[in-house]
């Protein structure tokens, strides 16, 4: 991991934002376009009013873990609560690293972790994860953490909040474990995707890690009644998508509408199940419509 700047403060006053998570009082320091900060519900000029001092010590009582990664990819700065969950010692262990590597720099299989596969770094917006990342602290103990990350201002940097979910994973996995059967597994797992498959960013891996379960157990869980979890969520999207299409939907809206991220992804996807695009299947004999009923596998 790279070394922290020598001499940096714990908290950065002039040019990073800052903000409480989850409905915490929120606070901001100025970042391009960014001149007051919010206080308790009031806002406050931060070139006068507040000063540093109270600034860093309002962001330092915060019980969220708060990380704010700089658009460079550097911890600008962190809170106390942060560095806990992370078993540092101090603010100052982190400021100026690689947030990524700091964060999460393998995988839990021990490959490396390359940091535009990571939903915190490649994400541009606000977003708050939708299963957990696995995150190690300072000698290497990997921990299961919620996540959310929003930009701050537009310098490019971005307010990265997380919590340790190690009991939450927990009682997950005692709910899964209690399943009296593979096939009550595989019909939960049957049920999610029915429930997620509209979500163009839900994958097989999404399906295994809001399960809680690895996507080798799920791809043989699933094997085992023929199916996989690509053909399912390929499936499910196909079915709604040939609904939207007898039901008067634009091709365009039957393909956004049913889960796929791109036009050329459902025309590739349809033409593999109906050996015709969409469009053909559209000027088909209205008395010989294809059955939404899609076969599995």
């Amino acid at each position: 991991m790279s070394s922290p700047r020598d001499g940096a403060p714990q908290w950065q006053d002039a040019h990073t934002d800052r903000h409480f998570a989850h409905g915490e009082p929120g606070l901001t320091s100025a970042l391009p376009g960014v001149n007051t900060v919010q206080l308790c519900g009031s806002s406050v000029d931060v070139m006068g009013t507040v000063d540093a001092e109270l600034l860093s010590a309002v962001v330092e009582a915060a019980p969220t873990p708060l990380w704010v990664i700089e658009a460079d990819g550097t911890v600008a700065l962190a809170n106390q609560a942060a560095v806990n969950v992370l078993d540092y010692a101090s603010v100052a262990d982190v400021i100026g690293a690689p947030s990524h590597d700091t964060l999460h720099r393998w995988r839990l299989d021990g490959s490396r972790y390359a940091s535009h596969a990571c939903p915190i770094v490649d994400h541009r917006g606000a977003r708050a994860g939708s299963h957990p990342e696995w995150f190690f602290t300072r000698v290497g103990r990997p921990i299961p953490v919620t996540w959310s990350i929003r930009p701050l201002g537009r310098g490019g940097a971005k307010l990265l909040s997380f919590t340790d979910a190690s009991e939450q994973l927990a009682v997950h996995r005692r709910e899964f474990a209690s399943a009296p059967s593979r096939a009550e597994l595989r019909s939960r797992l049957l049920a999610h995707v029915s429930v997620r498959f509209r979500d163009p960013e839900f994958t097989p891996a999404v399906l295994a890690g809001e399960s809680h379960l690895s996507l080798r157990l799920v791809q043989q869980v699933l094997s085992e009644d023929g199916r996989s979890p690509a053909t399912e969520i390929r499936r499910k999207r196909l079915e709604l998508a040939c609904a939207l299409l007898q039901s008067g939907s634009t091709v365009q809206q039957a393909c956004r509408a049913s889960g796929f991220s791109e036009p050329g992804t459902f025309t590739r996807a349809f033409r593999r199940q109906f050996d015709m695009s969409p469009s053909e299947w559209l000027r088909k004999d209205s008395n010989q419509p294809e059955s939404a009923e899609i076969a599995s596998g």
